[in-house]
């Protein structure tokens, strides 16, 4: 990598000892397979635990109602941050779905999590009509960042 288009402090930043260094975190087990666990800038830091958004999120979408769920932290004076949860549902059971997952209220979906993570649980969760997705199709993870702060600072203020 030659460097961030006219951002010499981003490149001084992500170039380490000649090495990019991406943020990522990640294992290798005995077999030899490494494990991505997220991004260092993603971690959620409350009441000085490190909370991967990551985990938190695959026991939110262990629950069949959950089609879609992202994590985030949001400042808290009290604990440093707070694990946020935005989730979207999967249609509810009518006679046109029978099969369909019924949807849990909201501190279920929490114990729910809590029974898969502990205390990494979400503390709060919004429910969405639909998750913000990037150029790419990915969940926006800045733009539910950002939601998140504007929210926080609106409840300080």
């Amino acid at each position: 990598m030659v460097g961030y288009w006219n951002r010499p402090d981003a490149t001084a930043e992500s170039l380490v000892d000649g090495w990019l260094d991406t943020g990522d975190l990640v294992s290798a087990d005995d077999a030899g397979y490494f494990w991505f666990h997220g991004r260092k800038k993603q971690i959620i830091v409350h009441d000085g635990s490190n909370i991967c958004p990551q985990e938190v999120e695959e026991s939110l979408l262990a629950c069949p109602a959950v089609a879609c769920a992202c994590v985030v932290g949001v400042h808290d004076l009290v604990h440093g941050e707070i694990v946020r949860a935005y989730v979207v549902f999967k249609p509810q059971i009518s006679a046109e779905r029978p099969n369909a997952a019924e949807r849990p209220t909201l501190p279920e979906l929490i114990a729910f999590s809590r029974a898969r993570v502990g205390y990494k649980a979400p503390d709060e969760i919004i429910v969405l009509d639909e998750m913000p997705t990037n150029a790419v199709g990915k969940v926006d993870r800045a733009a539910l960042k950002q939601l998140a702060e504007a929210t926080a600072n609106r409840h300080l203020g």
